[in-house]
């Protein structure tokens, strides 16, 4: 029967026996830097150093980083002095670096990114950037489905806008595999009839993410008829396939918040929309209400009944008018008409008559003289009451 021991037994042996083995307790390695790392409370740095063949992970305690006369960074490549241990809490054997020499130049893992990079823009393929649909019905996400970049994105399109519907398209995001995995996913992607890809995965170092700088994704991505957002990483990564996607996010959690609007802002602006609408139907209803009230006014101006009232009204006042003024002109005629008649009266010789006078006619003519009148001569005397005949005696 096989002996039974606990991690910590395991590990303190591992840890043992490479502090035993004397060539690696002070040794020199040259790689480039990735995953770098400055811990600025500790004062510690982490970095990943690799070749194109395998990486370590590394550590340099501030004692020793306060001596460093540049800024590391990733893409660096260094020789890194110190000894290589076992660290038994997480298991995990380590670089300790003690002292770092620059090299110059630029390690193969950025020099490939930056060939790939040159070579893809040069085609064309970093100048197809089309529009996302403001309001996606369906979203395919081409991610693991264990990770949790999908986890995250579903969170968020969750809150923000619940009605999108979520096709997940499981693909591997780490390995040697990866990359045809990913590019697999995207190809499937075409055929689900989704309005907007989101691919990518989540944080990781150089290696981890090193699928998305790979040509056959990013060729995958170009020949895409569904726009995509990449999101690959943490923001500080940048991937090949950032450059060749319609929209660059700096994690899928920003993807999502790219992808969807939120619902609330929708329903504030429709709220908005809505108040607005409200106020131009009343307006345009005050408006015709107004031009109704003109158009009756004009009618009842202009109504044949309110002409014939108005010219009715017109008619009484020029009778009254004329009334009044041929009841003044009748008066005043009366008026000259007695003023004639008394001044007739004052000379009508009938009147005389009556105060006692009378008329001596002689053949028909007035006498006005006693020697128009001789002895014997007939005459007619007229009175007020009548006439007499008579005879000159005298």
């Amino acid at each position: 029967m096989a002996l039974i021991v606990t991690v910590s037994q395991i590990n303190r042996r591992l840890a043992l026996l490479l502090k035993s083995d004397k060539a690696i307790q002070s040794v020199s390695v040259k790689g480039e830097i990735s995953n770098l790392k400055y811990h600025y409370q500790s004062g510690h740095i982490y970095f990943t150093l690799r070749d194109s063949a395998a990486s370590v992970k590394a550590v340099m305690f501030k004692s020793y980083a306060e001596k460093l006369n540049f800024e590391l960074a990733d893409g660096m490549n260094i020789v890194v002095s110190g000894a290589v241990q076992f660290y038994e809490r997480d298991g995990l054997c380590q670089l300790y670096a003690h002292d770092i020499k620059c090299e110059d130049g630029v390690g193969e893992g950025a020099l490939s990114f930056e060939q790939l990079k040159n070579k893809l823009n040069e085609e064309g393929l970093f100048n197809q950037k089309r529009h996302l649909p403001e309001i996606p019905k369906s979203i395919c996400v081409v991610t693991s489905e264990t990770g949790a970049a999908i986890k995250d994105i579903l969170n968020v399109l969750s809150r923000r806008y619940p009605f999108v519907k979520v096709k997940l398209i499981s693909v591997l995001v780490q390995g040697s595999e990866a990359p045809q995995s990913v590019a697999d996913g995207i190809n499937r992607a075409q055929d689900t009839g989704c309005d907007l890809i989101i691919f990518g995965r989540g944080g990781g170092s150089a290696e981890d993410l090193s699928a998305f700088n790979t040509e056959i994704v990013a060729r995958a991505v170009y020949a895409s008829k569904i726009p995509t957002i990449s999101a690959v990483g943490h923001e500080i990564d940048y991937s090949i396939s950032d450059f060749v996607a319609d929209m660059r996010a700096p994690t899928p959690s920003a993807a999502a918040e790219i992808a969807v609007p939120d619902v609330n802002e929708i329903i504030n602006a429709l709220e908005i929309k809505r108040n607005h609408i409200k106020d131009m139907a009343a307006a345009k209803v005050a408006g015709c209400e107004l031009q109704v009230s003109n158009i009756f006014s004009h009618i009842e101006l202009y109504h044949p009944k309110n002409k014939i009232e108005a010219n009715e009204k017109n008619l009484n006042e020029t009778y009254s008018l004329i009334k009044k003024d041929f009841g003044n002109l009748i008066s005043t005629k009366e008026l000259h008409l007695k003023n004639t008649v008394e001044l007739v009266n004052a000379f009508n010789p009938f009147k005389t008559l009556e105060r006692g006078y009378s008329i001596v006619f002689k053949n028909n003519s007035a006498v006005t003289s006693v020697k128009a009148l001789k002895s014997g001569d007939k005459i007619k005397i007229m009175l007020s009451d009548g006439e007499l005949n008579a005879s000159i005696t005298d």
